[in-house]
């Protein structure tokens, strides 16, 4: 699906521990984190990316007004996600293993390979 200037933000599994970690062992009640990685993109970067590591071709894009989804879904994709992450490296010192999709997809992928 795709919709012009839209991006999410994201984190590998790995990366949101490590920021877990890190705010229990300097805990500040009530502080809010934004626990994401550092390159905010469009669901179509990532899973053109994601298939080029699968050696496929990206599905066709499909725009977003004549997108057959849910109620639910459409409002989820209406909405624009790009979030800091600052307060997790300055207060919490977390340093990301996985500070983009381009890194952690190839983790997962990797990780999926090993199991099978």
């Amino acid at each position: 699906m795709q919709r012009s200037g839209q991006v999410f933000s994201r984190i590998h599994v790995d990366d949101l521990a490590t920021v877990l970690r890190a705010s229990i062992a300097r805990r500040r009640p009530g502080a809010v984190y934004n626990v994401c990685d550092d390159a905010p993109a469009s669901p179509a970067d990532v899973i053109a990316h994601a298939a080029g590591l699968l050696g496929l071709p990206a599905p066709p894009l499909v725009p977003f007004e004549t997108a057959e989804l849910s109620p639910m879904a459409r409002s989820f994709y209406a909405d624009n996600k790009r979030v800091s992450n600052a307060l997790i490296k300055q207060e919490l010192g977390v340093r990301l293993r996985y500070p983009s999709y381009r890194d952690g997809l190839p983790a997962i992928l990797a990780g999926e390979n090993a199991g099978s």
